[in-house]
């Protein structure tokens, strides 16, 4: 029978960053501010938003397609940060014209398993 997994506790002020860039132009400065924030394990998706799926995807919902804004993807980057580099990047991104800012949501912590923290 094999034993329990090795689970990790992480420091107690490391959260889970998930950042979402709307457009190709925001995504940029959202790497830039990654780096100067010393955050620099992350892990970036594509993704597209439900409105893009109705558009392409469900032509019974075509009558809606007109009212919903055209969008190229989003990019959602994931990354475990502390606090103090969670503070950094948000000062960063607060300085950026709000169309450009990702939409940025920290959670806490409790188990990480596979990241040898």
């Amino acid at each position: 029978m094999d034993s329990a997994p090795n689970i990790e506790r992480p420091a107690r002020d490391e959260r889970l960053l998930i950042l979402i860039a709307r457009t190709e132009e925001s995504f940029d400065p959202l790497v830039t501010a990654l780096l100067d924030a010393n955050i620099q394990g992350a892990t970036v998706l594509e993704s597209r938003g439900l409105g893009t799926i109705i558009r392409s995807e469900m032509p019974i919902f075509a009558g809606l397609a007109a009212l919903l804004p055209q969008s190229t993807g989003n990019r959602v980057v994931l990354s475990i940060a502390t606090r103090a580099q969670i503070d950094e990047l948000m000062r960063f991104l607060s300085q950026l014209p709000i169309e450009r800012r990702p939409i940025a949501v920290t959670l806490p912590l409790e188990t990480v398993m596979g990241l040898g923290l």
